[in-house]
């Protein structure tokens, strides 16, 4: 272990706990193994001169409450790989689109995906108040699939089967969505740390 004066070991404590705070609402445990890995890494960056290069290794850290966001954004990306729930899934995506391209492409596949199957739900659902106005709509070259106002020439082709269809095509799109999306947080890659 390398030998520290006070000032530069107060520095290093002084991080820590800003880290530490930033990392709230993070398991105890995981916080722990965080700040275990980060002064690990402190210690084992220094230079044979402790003195000169505790400044430089915090710099290259960046600032605590910077390390925390992307320790908790991984962490949300690694129990959202395990999840199906749509919320995390979302949620996890709309976090992951913070930090880039390929984020940003995610959480629009999510919110396509999600904002499709309660499309086919609402129309499925609104279908008994309004069924000459919804549905699956042909004619004149059109198909048009949703709510529209039937005109000459244009007919309803499902008719009492739209609901129970429309209704798979929402469960189908919603799961679909959900394991494109626990697949593509899965296969990502993760940064070095």
């Amino acid at each position: 272990m390398t030998n520290l004066t006070p000032t530069r070991n107060k520095q290093i404590e002084s991080y820590l706990a800003g880290l530490d705070g930033a990392l709230k609402g993070m398991l105890p445990k995981e916080r722990d193994e965080i700040l275990r890995e980060i002064r690990t890494h402190i210690l084992d960056s220094l230079p044979n001169n402790p003195e000169a290069g505790v400044e430089t290794v915090l710099r290259g850290l960046g600032a605590p409450e910077r390390l925390a966001e992307q320790y908790q954004t991984e962490f949300l990306l690694t129990q959202a790989g395990h999840s199906f729930s749509p919320w995390l899934l979302l949620s996890t995506a709309w976090r992951w689109a913070h930090t880039g391209v390929r984020g940003i492409a995610v959480f629009m596949l999510a919110m396509v995906g999600y904002v499709a199957a309660l499309g086919f739900l609402a129309t499925a659902l609104l279908k008994p108040f309004f069924p000459n106005r919804i549905g699956l709509w042909v004619g004149h070259g059109n198909l048009v699939f949703g709510a529209t106002g039937p005109g000459p020439g244009v007919h309803e082709v499902l008719g009492s089967s739209y609901i129970p269809v429309t209704m798979l095509l929402a469960f189908g799109t919603a799961v679909g969505t959900t394991h494109a999306l626990r697949w593509l947080i899965r296969t990502r890659r993760r940064p070095a740390h």
